[in-house]
C-alpha cells in the first residue's frame, strides 16, 4: 500500500513502548500523526487523544477532524467489557456484528473492529508498512540443524496452528519432545515463568535445551496483534534454560531490535525462522 508523507495517519492501541516507538518512526517520516489511546492510563501529551475502545463516534470524529486515512493498530489494547458499551450513535450499529466476534475470541473481536473502521473509508496499515526496523532480518537468524530440533518446532507450529480455531495461543514451550507449557490467557511472559519453574521439577531434561516457539494464529488478519518479543523475553528464556526461540520473522515484532539482538548473542539464545 502507498503511504504518502502528506497524508494523515493515526495509531490507535496502548501507548507503551512499542506503540511510542512506531509513533516516534511515523513523526520521522513526516507524517501528519495523531495517537489514540484506548488504555486505561490517560496520557497528557499533544497529538494524543483518550478513548475507550468502544467510543467509535468520538474516535471517527477525531479522525475526519485530523483527515486521517491511514491507521495503524499497534500497542496492547485491552478486551472491551461488553458491560461497558454505551450507546453514543455509532457504536451500537455494529453491537450485533461485535457480540458474536466476542463470543468466538479476541482476535475474532480485533477482525471485526477492522472491519468496521474499512468500510468507512480507512487504510489499516501492517506494522511492517511502516519499517523494517522492528522485524528481524535474515542475518539475524539462525539455521536449524538437528533432526530433533526441527522435530520439536514442527511439532509446536502444528499445535499452535490447531487450537488457533479456538482463537487461542501463540506461543508454547517444547524440549525434548516434551511439552512444557501452552499459552494461556495469561501471555508469554508468565507462561515463561511457568516454564521455569516446570523445569526444575524435571531433572531428566537437557539443561540449556528447547525452544519458545511463538507465531501468529492461522489465518489471524496481519494488520493487528501480530506476536511480539524483545529484552525481557530472552531474559525469561535464560531463566528457563532455553536455547533458542522459533518465530515467524516476517510477522513478527521485536522490541528494541539492536538490544535484543546484542543481548541474544550473549545470552547464545538463537533466533530462528519457521514459516507457520
Amino acid at each position: 500500500m502507498n503511504i504518502q508523507s502528506s497524508s494523515s495517519l493515526c495509531i490507535i492501541g496502548g501507548y507503551d513502548l512499542l506503540s511510542k516507538s512506531f509513533f516516534s518512526e511515523v513523526k520521522l517520516k513526516h507524517y501528519n500523526s495523531i495517537f489514540i489511546n484506548v488504555n486505561e492510563k490517560q496520557i497528557n501529551k499533544r497529538s494524543i487523544y483518550n478513548y475507550e475502545i468502544f467510543e467509535l463516534k468520538k474516535i471517527i470524529n477525531t479522525l475526519k477532524k485530523h483527515k486521517v486515512r491511514d491507521i495503524l493498530f499497534i500497542g496492547k489494547i485491552n478486551r472491551p467489557n461488553l458491560s461497558e458499551f454505551k450507546n453514543d450513535g455509532e457504536i451500537e450499529k455494529h453491537l450485533p456484528s461485535l457480540i458474536k466476534a466476542y463470543r468466538k475470541g479476541d482476535g475474532f473481536v480485533l477482525a471485526t473492529v477492522i472491519k468496521i473502521f474499512e468500510k468507512k473509508g480507512y487504510n489499516i496499515l501492517s506494522p511492517l508498512e511502516i519499517s523494517n526496523k522492528f522485524f528481524l532480518a535474515k542475518k539475524d537468524l539462525s539455521r536449524l540443524s538437528g533432526k530433533a530440533d526441527k522435530y520439536d518446532i514442527n511439532k509446536s507450529v502444528k499445535i499452535l496452528n490447531d487450537l488457533s480455531r479456538y482463537d487461542n495461543a501463540q506461543a508454547m514451550v517444547i524440549v525434548n519432545g516434551y511439552i512444557l507449557a501452552i499459552e494461556a490467557a495469561e501471555g508469554t511472559d508468565n507462561l515463561l515463568k511457568r516454564t521455569a519453574i516446570v523445569r526444575k521439577k524435571l531433572k531428566q531434561l537437557d539443561r540449556n535445551a528447547g525452544f519458545l516457539v511463538k507465531i501468529p494464529k492461522k489465518n489471524q488478519s496481519k494488520l493487528i496483534d501480530l506476536p511480539v518479543i524483545g529484552l525481557k523475553t530472552l531474559i525469561l528464556v535464560k531463566k528457563a534454560n532455553l536455547s533458542g526461540i522459533a518465530i515467524n520473522a516476517k510477522f513478527t515484532i521485536i522490541k528494541n531490535k539492536i538490544k535484543f539482538m546484542k543481548l541474544a548473542r550473549e545470552y547464545s539464545i538463537n533466533i530462528y525462522n519457521i514459516n507457520s
